[in-house]
C-alpha cells in the first residue's frame, strides 16, 4: 500500500482546531481527516501564526512546521496539499503547489473571493495535471447523495424548482471578514447543492444588503436563479440568527424532499377523493403525503472526502467537486452583487466581470 506524505496549509479551525480535544478525530477538520487514512501521513504543516502552528504539531505529531508555504514546498516532497487557509490566499498557495509538483490539492471553500482568482487556480491545477477537490462537503454526505439519487431516478417526478435557506453560519462576534459575507462564506454550499440538483446557473436576480451587522459585507441577501432547463432557486441567506441553519427544499411533480444536515424528509404526491369511492378527475386535487426516506448509513463527509482524493490520484477519475465546481458557487455569489449593483435586475452567466463587486457597492454606500 502506497502512503501519501500530506500537509495542511492554515492551521485554525478547519484546519485543525475542530479537531483539537477530540480523540478519535469526528473528524471536523482536514488534519483530523487526513490523520485518519491509513494511506496518508501528516509530515508537515505551514500557518501563518506560531500558536497555532505549535498547536498542530503537538496534535498530530508533526516537527516539520512552517511559517512560509514556499519553503515547505521547497523543502518536504509532499504528495497532498490541504489549504484551510483565508481564500484570499488560496490562489497563491494553489500556484505554488502545483509548482511544485504536487498529485492532489484539496481546497476549502470558498475557493476564492474574486473570479479571476477562482479562473487562475483552475488553469493552474488543469495545466499541471494536479487534481483540484472543492470541498463542498455536503456532496459526501450520505442522506445528500440518496436523495440527488432519488431525484435521478424519478421519485418525485421532474424537478420544478429548488428552495433554500441559509443562516447564521458565522460564530458572531468572534467573527469578521472584509470580504466574506454569509454568501461568500456559507452559501456557497447552498449554491453548490442547488447546481448539483439542477444543473448550471444561467441568472440571478438578487439583494444584498447590510441591516443590522457592523460587518463591511452584506448580512441579509435574497435571490432568484435560473438554471438549464427552466429550472428555478429561491434563496434566503442572512446573518442575522442566533442559530445556525442551511436547509434545501427540493420540489418535483410528484412530490418534494426537505434537506438537511440532520433529517431527510420525503413526500409523495396522492389524489384526494374525499368521501367518494371513486376518483373524478374534474373534481379530485392532488395532496402531499409523507414517504420514508430510505435508510441511509450515517458516515464520516470530511473523511470520505480526503479518501476520495487518494482513490482519484489512483484511478485518474475526476473528484465528487472540481474546480469548476468551486469557480460556479463564486459566481453565483457574484451574480447576486452584480444584480443589486444594476438595481436588482435579471444577470446572466457567466459574469463578464471577473472581479468582485462587492467593491463597487461599498463605494456606493450600500455595503
Amino acid at each position: 500500500m502506497q502512503t501519501y506524505r500530506v500537509a495542511v496549509v492554515g492551521c485554525g479551525r478547519i484546519g485543525s482546531l475542530w479537531d483539537m480535544e477530540n480523540d478519535p478525530p469526528v473528524p471536523l477538520s482536514h488534519a483530523g481527516a487526513w490523520s485518519l487514512l491509513p494511506q496518508a501521513r501528516l509530515v508537515a504543516g505551514a500557518s501563518r501564526g506560531r500558536e497555532h502552528l505549535e498547536m498542530y504539531g503537538r496534535r498530530w505529531g508533526v516537527s516539520a512546521l512552517y511559517t512560509d508555504y514556499r519553503e515547505m514546498l521547497a523543502k518536504e516532497r509532499l504528495d497532498i496539499v490541504s489549504i484551510a487557509t483565508h481564500p484570499q490566499r488560496h490562489r497563491g498557495i494553489v500556484e505554488a503547489a502545483a509548482a511544485a509538483g504536487v498529485k492532489a490539492i484539496f481546497c476549502e471553500k470558498p475557493m476564492a473571493t474574486h473570479l479571476e482568482d477562482a479562473d487562475a487556480i483552475v488553469a493552474a491545477c488543469r495545466q499541471a495535471g494536479v487534481i483540484l477537490s472543492v470541498n463542498h462537503s455536503r456532496r459526501w454526505y450520505a442522506g445528500y447523495r440518496k436523495a440527488k439519487e432519488l431525484l435521478d431516478q424519478g421519485a418525485i417526478g421532474e424537478l420544478v424548482s429548488l428552495y433554500g435557506m441559509c443562516q447564521g453560519g458565522k460564530p458572531y462576534p468572534a467573527w469578521t471578514a472584509d470580504e466574506e459575507g454569509p454568501m461568500l462564506h456559507d452559501a456557497v454550499h447552498l449554491f453548490d447543492l442547488f447546481r448539483w440538483f439542477g444543473g448550471n446557473c444561467t441568472a440571478a436576480t438578487g439583494q444584498a444588503l447590510k441591516r443590522k451587522l457592523p460587518f463591511r459585507v452584506e448580512d441579509d441577501a435574497r435571490m432568484v436563479f435560473e438554471f438549464e432547463g427552466g429550472t428555478s432557486a429561491v434563496a434566503l441567506v442572512n446573518e442575522l440568527t442566533r442559530y445556525a441553519r442551511l436547509e434545501i427544499e427540493v420540489q418535483g411533480t410528484e412530490g418534494m424532499m426537505r434537506l438537511n444536515d440532520h433529517e431527510m424528509r420525503l413526500w409523495g404526491s396522492r389524489q384526494w377523493v374525499g368521501h367518494r369511492k371513486e376518483p373524478d378527475p374534474l373534481i379530485d386535487w392532488w395532496l402531499l403525503e409523507p414517504r420514508p426516506f430510505p435508510a441511509v448509513a450515517e458516515n464520516k463527509p470530511l473523511l470520505d472526502a480526503v479518501r476520495e482524493v487518494i482513490e482519484c490520484i489512483e484511478t485518474g477519475r475526476e473528484p465528487s467537486s472540481v474546480g469548476e465546481d468551486g469557480v460556479a458557487s463564486v459566481e453565483m455569489c457574484m451574480a447576486v452583487y452584480e444584480s443589486e449593483l444594476r438595481g436588482n435586475t435579471r444577470v446572466t452567466l457567466p459574469l463578464k466581470s471577473r472581479r468582485s463587486q462587492l467593491y463597487a457597492l461599498r463605494e456606493m454606500g450600500k455595503l
